[in-house]
Order: structure tokens, then C-alpha cells, then sequence
């Protein structure tokens, strides 16, 4: 069962599930690719200016993260097997959870000392 707190997910891409996890080395990687900010990969998603190649570098590490031993062009074709639409799809679930890693569920306030 995936813990969505701790950034687990799965991901139905091409015909096959894959566990996949954001971490923040996921979402570091992702913002190298990307050269941009998380919050302008979200961005670009709902502007309709996300580019292939970075929804493929958005999926690599968080399916790499979920203990998949796959490289880019492996990502890439599960990309085309999927549709562009499905993966898209996919990179908003990750950027959610990316966005929203380590709170609960619920709407909860809570105190955070720091």
C-alpha cells in the first residue's frame, strides 16, 4: 500500500503500473532537467507549455525512486506507449505530490517549530 505522506505513488503508464516515490532529491533532479523551479514546472503543466522532454525528466526519478532501474530512453518509451495525455496525467500527480509531500490528508492545522 503507497503512502502518499512519504511521496509513494503508483504510476499506470503504457499498459504497466510502476511504484514510483518523490523525494526531494526526485524533485532536485527534476528542476536540473527541467532548468526551472518546481513550482514553474507546475507552471508550464497548466500553461500547456510543458515540453516532452520535461515530462520525461519529471517521470525518471520519482519511477527511479520507487526502485525502478530504468534510464531515459526506457521513460521515454513508456512515454509514447502511454500518450502524451496519460503522462501528462502522471506528471501532475507527481507535481501534487511534490507540492504537498508530508501533510496529512487532512486539512489539518498543526504547530511547526522550527
Amino acid at each position: 500500500m503507497e503512502n502518499r505522506k512519504r511521496g509513494e505513488m503508483t504510476l499506470d503508464l503504457g499498459g504497466k503500473t510502476y511504484k514510483a516515490r518523490v523525494t526531494l532529491d526526485a524533485i532536485m533532479k527534476i528542476e536540473t532537467a527541467c532548468g526551472v523551479g518546481i513550482v514553474k514546472v507546475l507552471s508550464n503543466l497548466t500553461e500547456g507549455t510543458l515540453t516532452t522532454t520535461q515530462v520525461c525528466e519529471t517521470i525518471l526519478p520519482v519511477i527511479r525512486g520507487g526502485g525502478n532501474d530504468l534510464n531515459i530512453k526506457d521513460v521515454q518509451e513508456i512515454v509514447w506507449q502511454a500518450g502524451l495525455a496519460n503522462s501528462m496525467r502522471a506528471v501532475g500527480e507527481i507535481l501534487a505530490i511534490a507540492l504537498m509531500g508530508g501533510q496529512d490528508e487532512g486539512n489539518e492545522e498543526k504547530v511547526v517549530n522550527g
